[in-house]
């Protein structure tokens, strides 16, 4: 008897909707077809640029033959806050204050989100934030955010320590809920990993497809455990 076919959907932003940043080769999810082959089908709902609350209207397009779900979103949702480590304040202590209602307004609309997607019943991996890369070449894609006043190492410091707080959202909701999570911060490494500071490229979107396929094939879904996978 033929097993049934696989039916795989990349939710959230640009880790996955990269084509764009990669003309010529394929995207993500044509890595992942060519990964998988003809016994698995992959769509496309994640959409660059968007942000945590926008995968409730990604979900809504759903194929009703899904059989797992991978989501990569917060990326945007931190880079809309760079702002505020440019504004005043009194002392570090009104620092932090002013960055954990980022960090809880972050986690409600994650949590929201993921209870959306888990109420699907259909097996679901997550992923964290990887850090920038602020040391390649093409720094064109985040050129907007350096200026005033914030030079390009102090934008990477800022950036990779303020993500400590939005992954820490992430693998907190990935342990309660009892699903797989997929470690994009171990798993790039390299400044060949990026198209550009904030995207992956081919060598970095086959790293992630071969962990896909081994999170598909292997990981016990059944069983409501939490394993981080970086390789």
């Amino acid at each position: 008897m033929s097993q049934e076919k696989k039916h795989i959907v990349l939710a959230g932003d640009s880790i996955f909707d990269n084509g764009s940043y990669v003309p010529g080769q394929p995207d993500v999810a044509q890595q992942l077809r060519n990964q998988l082959g003809e016994d698995s089908n992959v769509t496309l709902l994640a959409i660059d640029g968007d942000v945590t609350k926008g995968v409730h209207n990604q979900l809504t397009q759903l194929p009703e033959d899904t059989s797992h779900l991978f989501i990569s979103v917060g990326g945007n949702d931190a880079l809309g806050q760079l702002h505020i480590f440019t504004d005043p304040v009194s002392s570090v202590g009104e620092g932090f204050l002013k960055f954990s209602r980022v960090q809880t307004t972050f986690q409600q609309e994650y949590k929201v989100m993921l209870e959306n997607a888990l109420s699907l019943n259909i097996p679901t991996t997550i992923c964290t934030i990887y850090k920038p890369c602020f040391y390649h070449p093409d720094m064109s894609r985040v050129g907007s955010y350096v200026g005033n006043g914030v030079s390009s190492t102090d934008l990477r410091n800022v950036s990779v320590t303020a993500l400590t707080a939005f992954n820490d959202v992430i693998l907190h909701e990935a342990v309660t809920t009892g699903i797989p999570l997929m470690d994009l911060r171990v798993m790039y490494d390299n400044v060949a990993d990026y198209a550009n500071p904030i995207e992956p490229s081919t060598i970095g979107g086959q790293k992630m497809v071969s962990v896909m396929e081994s999170i598909i094939n292997d990981h016990p879904f059944s069983e409501n455990m939490t394993v981080l996978y970086t390789n």
